[in-house]
């Protein structure tokens, strides 16, 4: 019999929620739909709808740690236009990146 608590019992993340929670960290993407829960569909849509240079960026590099074949990212043009805010989030996954 297994003595630990269920509550104390830690599943792994699914990956759905670990992208959410990448996403979320950028605050330019705080408002964007799709965010949370994570729909790829829909923060497709509206990562194509118009939005601010930072805020594409952001949400291309977001895309593309999801699914790097259908999303292209370039770390330069990013560096070059966000703010300390999203410079500090990709920092946080640069430390220990991982791929959906």
């Amino acid at each position: 019999m297994n003595s630990t608590p269920a509550a104390a019992v830690q599943r792994p993340m699914t990956a759905a929620v670990r992208i959410s929670l990448l996403a979320d960290s950028f605050p330019a993407l705080h408002k964007a739909p799709g965010v949370a829960p994570w729909d790829e569909g829909k923060f497709g849509r509206w990562a194509r709808s118009g939005i601010s240079h930072g805020e594409l960026c952001a949400a291309r590099f977001v895309l593309s740690v999801w699914n790097h074949y259908d999303w292209k990212f370039d770390m330069h043009e990013a560096l070059g236009c966000w703010d300390n805010g999203n410079l500090e989030a990709f920092v946080a996954w640069a430390k220990a990146p991982w791929w959906a």
